[in-house]
């Protein structure tokens, strides 16, 4: 095992080509394979990964990604949280909690203006988390037929994904835009530090070794858990963007809440089909059960028939799918970095929502709710912007396409073959 983990630091490598990154990009510090991912349909496919489950942790953890995580600097006041029983989450001996503007938990009703909320006006931002899953090929069967396979995001479990690879990649193939979910769907902000490394890690290094290389962008908490210290462990050691929602269908309520039926949540659905378009809905749904899926596929077409523009994450604020990609076609692209440090101070803006706490078993959080926030469209349409932005703190970069621009723009560069 321990050989096994020795020969997985990251920088996965396209199956039909070589991919040639500069030497100093972050990614070809992260993620590379010595031998190339391993092949999906061989018996021991799962071998190549941590267990699936738990947290990554010991031995599991690539040097470069604890080197990395040792370079930046954390929130100095926000600690490890305590999760007691299930599902509560608590910042003993903080006085204003998960609300303290220093750790701002999404769990307490807290995010950040650098966290994906809200949607643009008269957008439908379509999300599925945790898959792959029993239901998965129906949901995608359903998007193929309605020709909207490439306006949905995949938050995907990385062991989900090492336990259905040719599921996962059907999503892929099919056009579907694929995120992080982390490694075994744990709450975050009770993780150690090297444990959310494996969390968001692993899933990334599966996820690229399953689409050609292709780096995650994004990613969302599971239960919707992130403060200061998650987020910025996220984005400055891994490029992640944290995406939440504005809107929950409860979806994953039904069959273990009797008040929540597929009718009801078809009901929840209809009630923002009707409502108020801004700011647009960044919604929160699962592809765990066939009633889940049921339910979304039932109402997606009312959603089509009152132009509603339906999108995947990145399209509906203008973004890139991936950290080197455009989308699941195309060149790969590497960053060239020419100095900087990753943007880490994180501006928060504390809101109550007008929810109460819930726990969900895929992907819930107090912050949740299936009506409007209240936050002001501003932040949404600024939203495109402190992206972009993000990404060029993070490197201060120069992005090049192309291998003969690459070798024309960098001496230095390392080709990673098979």
């Amino acid at each position: 095992m321990i050989a096994a983990a020795a020969a997985l630091v990251a920088l996965p490598i396209a199956a039909a080509a070589p991919w040639m990154q500069p030497a100093d990009s972050p990614a070809a510090a992260l993620f590379k394979r010595q031998n190339g991912p391993p092949n999906p349909a061989s018996p021991d496919f799962a071998t190549h990964y941590p267990p699936q489950g738990q947290p990554p942790n010991g031995t599991w953890i690539p040097q470069p990604w604890l080197d990395k995580l040792k370079s930046i600097t954390l929130p100095p006041n926000n600690p490890v949280a305590t999760l007691t029983g299930c599902c509560t989450v608590q910042y003993p001996n903080i006085a204003q909690g998960g609300m303290s503007p220093d750790i701002c938990s999404f769990t307490a009703g807290c995010h950040t203006p650098t966290d994906f909320f809200d949607a643009p006006n008269n957008t439908f931002v379509l999300t599925f988390d945790d898959g792959p899953g029993d239901a998965s090929q129906t949901l995608y069967t359903f998007l193929k037929g309605n020709n909207i396979s490439n306006r949905a995001t995949h938050f995907m479990i990385g062991g989900n994904i090492v336990g259905a690879p040719s599921v996962a990649q059907e999503a892929f193939n099919g056009g579907g835009h694929i995120a992080v979910h982390t490694w075994s769907h744990h709450y975050t902000t009770s993780l150690s530090n090297e444990q959310v490394l494996g969390e968001l890690g692993w899933t990334m290094q599966a996820i690229a070794d399953l689409t050609g290389g292709r780096i995650p962008a994004y990613w969302r908490p599971p239960y919707g858990d992130v403060d200061n210290r998650v987020r910025t462990i996220a984005k400055a050691v891994f490029g992640l963007e944290t995406v939440l929602w504005n809107r929950d269908t409860n979806d994953w309520k039904i069959g273990s809440d009797p008040a929540y039926t597929i009718e009801s949540v078809k009901g929840i659905l209809d009630g923002w089909l009707n409502g108020p378009r801004s700011p647009g809905i960044l919604a929160l749904e699962h592809e765990i059960t066939s009633a889940t899926v049921e339910a979304f596929m039932a109402e997606y077409p009312k959603f089509a028939a009152q132009n509603w523009q339906v999108s995947a994450v990145a399209d509906a604020y203008g973004l890139d799918w991936y950290q080197n990609a455009v989308g699941n076609t195309g060149d790969l692209f590497a960053t060239l970095s020419v100095g900087g440090q990753v943007n880490t101070n994180l501006a928060v803006t504390a809101r109550p929502t007008s929810t109460s706490a819930s726990a969900s078993p895929s992907a819930d959080a107090a912050a949740g709710s299936s009506t409007p926030s209240g936050v002001s469209s501003a932040e949404t349409s600024a939203k495109t912007g402190n992206a972009q932005n993000n990404k060029q703190n993070a490197a201060s970069s120069v992005v090049v396409p192309g291998f003969g621009a690459l070798l024309a723009a960098a001496g230095a560069l390392l080709a990673f073959a098979f």
